[in-house]
């Protein structure tokens, strides 16, 4: 193991987001928001999905802050050469679940892939890190026939979260101890640079003011996930790293089960979410795994 170093705007298909409620089309390159629904056993999740570019498929998985407002950037440059496709998690931000539908970490990839199959992507390369992360190795697990390769960046692997994990504490706070602690948990640890987290915008940042509660009680000490297999992602079409900028010890356990499984671990220039603070680095990142043979 080493650790080292489309012009055209989305058309909506048949079978694919042109079944939804509502879209907007525009310009070259421009986002294409749409309203999707897909069922579960329990009930309902009523997506908010974004759109750009056309070209082979790329998936951008938000972590556990649950909204795709942070993807604008990586967006923007990868849909010169592919259709990307993001979206709001369920229960986080505009994408809506029904009573019963379970939101989670351990539901969440089995939530992506029935949002890409109901929009009839073709074979994706996808991108998550964090809670995401743990997603994208369910999907590449259990549904390989959707991913073409899983782009993997610190994934929240399952000893990373529960009451005994060092985030725990998080859960004894009420809900506006929550959001003051993962405010500055956001802007000074996860990210290294606090004026283009900031940069986002109001609008995202109360969005996330909500999703941090809902974080915290439904991911974080919500139904926990079992211990991953290294033997389930042995000569899966992974690639993984973590950030040069945190020490080792935060994300160990991804060196861990990487080197268990028999997969090169990478490092990028940054923390936690390379999407917000090395947008550039990231799209080139997830472009060159997307081309890789």
């Amino acid at each position: 193991m080493a650790i080292g170093s489309a012009a055209m705007p989305f058309v909506a298909r048949a079978q694919g987001i042109g079944s939804a409620d509502q879209k907007q089309q525009g310009a070259p390159n421009s986002v294409v928001r749409s309203t999707v629904r897909t069922v579960e056993p329990s009930g309902e999740i009523t997506w908010h999905v974004e759109q750009a570019g056309s070209g082979p498929d790329v998936v951008l998985v938000p972590s556990g802050e649950g909204d795709c407002g942070s993807f604008g950037k990586v967006m923007d440059n990868l849909s010169r050469d592919f259709r990307v496709t993001t979206f709001d998690t369920p229960g986080f931000s505009r994408s809506k679940v029904s009573d019963g539908v379970e939101v989670s970490m351990t539901a969440l990839g089995r939530q992506v892939a029935s949002l890409i199959e109901k929009l009839g992507l073709g074979k994706a390369t996808i991108y998550g890190c964090s809670s995401a992360g743990l997603a994208l190795l369910d999907l590449v697990s259990n549904y390989a026939q959707l991913v073409r390769r899983a782009v993997v960046h610190e994934a929240a692997l399952p000893e990373l979260s529960g009451k005994d994990s060092p985030l725990g504490y998080l859960a004894d706070l009420d809900d506006a101890g929550i959001v003051a602690a993962c405010t500055d948990l956001h802007a000074n640890f996860i990210n290294e640079d606090k004026a283009a987290w900031v940069a986002l915008g109001e609008e995202y940042h109360k969005r996330l003011a909500v999703n941090y509660v809902t974080w915290v009680r439904r991911y974080l000490v919500g139904p926990q996930h079992g211990a991953i297999d290294p033997k389930s992602l042995a000569g899966r079409p992974i690639k993984w790293t973590i950030g040069e900028l945190f020490e080792v010890k935060v994300f160990f356990s991804n060196v861990r089960l990487a080197h268990q499984a028999g997969i090169d671990l990478g490092t990028l220039p940054c923390k936690h979410f390379p999407q917000v603070s090395i947008p550039g680095v990231l799209a080139e990142h997830i472009r060159a795994a997307a081309l890789s043979s």
